[in-house]
């Protein structure tokens, strides 16, 4: 397996198109499909349905992705570490993210900080929980963004920002759809959920508990949000994800409110281990975040937590 290769796949896999991936990548068309095709023996299956009209991921693809991605971002972040010992004046901020969290706010965060420190750079790494807890006690991350529910014991942290949740009916039918739901009223159809790696389920089982309902959860585990949003097109189930994971059912979800009527939602926090703070650039980025929690609104917009 060649890094190039693995550049490669990752390019088609972004632009969905053989010609772009190769326009990008600086190599022609011939040369970038023999490389995947390469890769794809290695691997034992294709990771791309190829046709005259599309070329779209297969479930096989889909799986394998993130490991592609990984290997390319993991290139990256030994470059940069590279840079910043041989410059002292440059320092890296590395966050890991869970698949949960929304990147877009984190860079809403990151950006300026960045422009108060031009010279220091952030590396971004999305893990999941067990990895990231990991990498912070190897210290091969600086600071991780985590659903509040899944924190460990060991980390320090504070509140970085919340998102309503949305419940999404079985089939996505729904009487009055956009509506608010109550999390006591919600159906007793079951819901699907993830492995568990990204911190839905701890979350879900937090609000859920505390407004005391507990729907069966679907037998089958789904491996992204996306396949949770095809399951529930499908009948197998209903849905409770945060509003940024939605894709093309948002006419359908139903922004779920607790029994006191107030929002339920999903907490995010700031993680770190406190010998983490020795390093200039982490303590000056968790002076610079703290106070900038978000809260989401159900229109999108963002405002300060109080």
């Amino acid at each position: 397996m060649k890094l190039r290769q693995i550049q490669f796949a990752a390019a088609v896999a972004r632009t969905a198109s053989f010609s772009a991936a190769a326009d990008i990548c600086n190599v022609t068309q011939p040369t970038l499909s023999s490389a995947v095709r390469l890769l794809e023996l290695e691997l034992g299956a294709n990771l791309f349905d190829r046709t005259t009209r599309k070329v779209q991921l297969t479930a096989f693809g889909r799986h394998m992705v993130p490991y592609l991605e990984s290997v390319l971002s993991a290139r990256n972040e030994a470059q940069a570490a590279a840079k910043a010992f041989h410059d002292v004046d440059r320092r890296l901020l590395r966050i890991g993210v869970s698949p949960l969290a929304d990147a877009r706010l984190i860079s809403m965060v990151a950006e300026p900080f960045l422009r108060l420190h031009p010279k220091w750079e952030v590396f971004f790494k999305e893990c999941l929980l067990d990895d990231l807890s990991d990498r912070l006690a190897s210290d091969t991350i600086d600071v991780a963004v985590l659903p509040k529910a899944s924190v460990p014991d060991a980390v320090q942290h504070q509140p970085f920002y919340r998102e309503q949740m949305h419940y999404l009916p079985m089939n996505g039918i729904s009487s009055d759809a956009g509506a608010p739901l109550r999390v006591a009223e919600v159906p007793d159809d079951p819901v699907i959920m993830t492995n568990g790696g990204c911190g839905l389920n701890q979350s879900l089982k937090a609000v859920l508990d505390s407004e005391g309902v507990s729907p069966p959860a679907y037998p089958g585990h789904a491996i992204s949000y996306s396949v949770i949003q095809d399951w529930v097109w499908l009948g197998l189930g209903a849905a409770i994800l945060p509003r940024s994971k939605l894709t093309d059912q948002v006419g359908t979800a139903k922004p779920l409110v607790l029994t006191n009527g107030t929002p339920a939602e999903f907490e995010f926090c700031w993680c770190w281990r406190k010998e983490a703070l020795e390093k200039p650039q982490v303590a000056a980025f968790l002076e610079f975040s703290e106070g900038k929690g978000l809260h989401l609104t159900e229109n999108r917009d963002i405002s300060h937590a109080v």
